[in-house]
């Protein structure tokens, strides 16, 4: 948080009189503290900013001003947020982006007093190196998410962070990130810092098409099944269901931010020796009968390793999503713990992959 800096309030005024020894000593003792108060508060200020005119990394633990340059609505729900330092000091780049773990940043709602993390999305082309872009979804009873969608361009916010939420291990071979919705931010983030070195598999469930338009899945056959909360055992579509890539929904004036940031980086992580791809993405859609089956991750699990390394199943969204594939997690001692497995995967031969719920 800002220092507070109080006034001191312990001067009085004297009546004229003639200078005297000490009172001579006191005054240049005045006049030197003045001198150093100056000097002290200019090199404050050359900390803010540097020559060029760039931030100086702030503490993670401080709450630091950004502006909101650019809100892109790309549902009638989700938006990208893009935000730049306002002044001073800023979130440092190197520990928000360098280390090889998903990362978030706190938002303040300044009304309430209260915070949200939200994870950062990689840099995309262009991007200016201290512009954070983040996916926030505009949540019915949100408090942060509803003040944060209410915010004109321009306006002020409130950022501190780095946090880590998850440090990935040494020697990652291959991900499969079961994504909900927004959970398609740390996945992101996951396949960038996986890059060529292991094979990442994301499937992406949304509850509509709006929310992952003009994406096609590169290797699956939708299917019907139990979504993670909207449609009910007992519910299940009866009708066949609708293959996302038979359907033609693009054109070259209609796009998707996130959509196409995949996209990209299934080009850049693809190896120029041959066509082996290292990015994979399967989109679910629940308007359109396509869910996540429990037989589609099995499947992959099945796969024999590629190589030897760790292979781990990240599973990351709603509370539901996650409490429907592994299980909820836990608070204990004030902090959010894994908690044991459960949901879907603890029914799978996990054929020695790890579960993270994120």
């Amino acid at each position: 948080m800002p220092r507070a800096y109080e006034k001191d309030n312990n001067s009085s005024h004297e009546g004229a009189r003639k200078p005297t020894g000490s009172y001579t000593g006191v005054l240049s003792i005045f006049v030197l503290s003045a001198a150093i108060g100056w000097g002290v508060h200019a090199f404050n200020d050359s900390r803010k900013s540097s020559p060029n005119g760039s931030s100086k990394p702030a503490d993670p633990a401080d709450f630091v001003t950004y502006t909101l340059a650019k809100r892109e609505n790309i549902s009638s729900t989700l938006s990208i947020f893009t935000l730049k330092p306002a002044q001073g000091f800023a979130i440092d780049p190197e520990q928000l982006y360098g280390p090889r773990a998903i990362t978030s940043v706190q938002f303040k709602q300044p009304q309430l007093q209260i915070a949200r993390s939200y994870t950062v999305l990689p840099r995309i082309a262009y991007q200016p190196p201290e512009e954070l872009r983040f996916l926030i979804r505009k949540e019915e009873k949100g408090e942060v998410s509803g003040y944060l969608h209410r915010l004109a361009i321009g306006s002020k916010i409130e950022l501190r962070g780095p946090s880590v939420e998850y440090v990935l291990p040494e020697g990652v071979t291959e991900v499969v990130f079961l994504a909900g919705g927004t959970g398609i931010a740390p996945a992101l983030q996951v396949a960038e810092k996986v890059g060529k070195d292991g094979i990442t598999h994301i499937l992406w469930a949304n509850r509509k098409r709006e929310d992952c338009l003009c994406g096609k899945s590169d290797a699956r056959s939708a299917s019907t099944s139990l979504s993670w909360g909207s449609v009910p055992w007992d519910k299940r579509p009866t009708t066949p269901a609708i293959d996302l890539n038979a359907i033609e929904v693009c054109s070259r004036n209609v796009s998707h931010d996130i959509v196409d940031q995949l996209e990209s980086m299934k080009s850049r992580k693809s190896t120029q020796s041959d066509s082996k791809k290292t990015l994979l993405v399967e989109y679910y859609v629940d308007e359109w009968g396509t869910f996540i089956r429990s037989a589609d991750v099995a499947k992959l699990l099945e796969i024999a390793p590629r190589k030897p390394g760790t292979r781990l199943i990240l599973v990351s969204g709603p509370e539901g999503f996650v409490s429907h594939w592994a299980g909820p997690k836990e608070w204990s001692g004030g902090r959010e713990m894994q908690g044991p497995l459960g949901g879907a995967l603890a029914t799978l031969d996990l054929h020695g992959w790890q579960v993270v719920k994120l």
